[in-house]
């Protein structure tokens, strides 16, 4: 089932079961195979006990939901434990996104690191050619390095398809030198096709739209956690250490 169709069932859980009968007083239990079978989209492994008894997880990409154990009802929305103000729907999210930001291809990405070799952090930040807060992190990468933080840069023009932004940036991940190329088309420069280059832009962009991208630069650490848009270097260290202290 393509990302469309599960998303759409996701968010039509509701009201597509059949109401179930109820004996003593309580409605039955469903185990999660039998969720599952009801809902061929979703697999057995995207279902989880939840913090709350009486709710099934469904975790399916980044995306959350609950789903009472009788299968009749879902919950959209976040669960937060108010004794330690920790959002577990988001921690879950979390982990989706990080699956997903572990499939692509390290050849494909475009990589800056720190001169020193020395790499305390990774962020993997989604970019358009065109977009001036992408640009101005750029014009940080060396002091964003010099931090000891590796950016692994993928390709998401906000613009879609058939656009200028995404035949520019098929021309800098066609090329041959593809950093030097970024760094030109970030400070404006043309950047020339490459006839019959097969370039992975189509690939990041709907990697994008599973993680939840909703604008660029999207920045994301490893652990799949959400940082934000655009940071200076010093914010953007802050976050990754908050990262690693909660």
């Amino acid at each position: 089932m393509n990302t469309l169709a599960r998303t759409l069932l996701i968010t039509c859980l509701v009201g597509a079961t059949a109401p179930l009968a109820i004996a003593d007083g309580q409605a039955p239990v469903i185990t999660k195979e039998e969720l599952a079978a009801r809902y061929p989209g979703i697999a057995v492994d995207e279902i989880h006990d939840s913090p709350i008894a009486g709710l099934y997880e469904i975790a399916v990409g980044n995306r959350v939901s609950y789903v009472t154990t009788d299968g009749r009802f879902v919950i959209h929305g976040d669960i937060v434990d108010l004794a330690t103000q920790a959002n577990l729907s988001e921690a879950r999210r979390a982990e989706g996104r990080a699956s997903l930001l572990a499939t692509i291809d390290p050849a494909t990405a475009i990589v800056f690191s720190p001169p020193s070799g020395e790499v305390k952090y990774r962020v993997t930040v989604f970019t358009d050619v065109d977009c001036g807060f992408c640009r101005e992190f750029h014009r940080h990468i060396a002091e964003v390095n010099a931090l000891g933080i590796e950016v692994r840069y993928v390709s998401y023009p906000r613009t879609g398809p058939n656009t200028e932004s995404w035949a520019k940036a098929e021309g800098v991940w066609c090329a041959a030198d593809r950093k030097a190329a970024l760094t030109r088309a970030k400070l404006g420069a043309e950047v020339a096709a490459v006839p019959g280059c097969a370039a992975p832009i189509a690939d990041e962009y709907e990697l994008g739209r599973r993680v939840g991208l909703t604008g660029t630069p999207g920045l994301y650490s490893d652990s799949g956690v959400e940082l934000g848009g655009y940071l200076p270097p010093a914010q953007l260290l802050a976050a990754l250490e908050k990262t690693h202290t909660q």
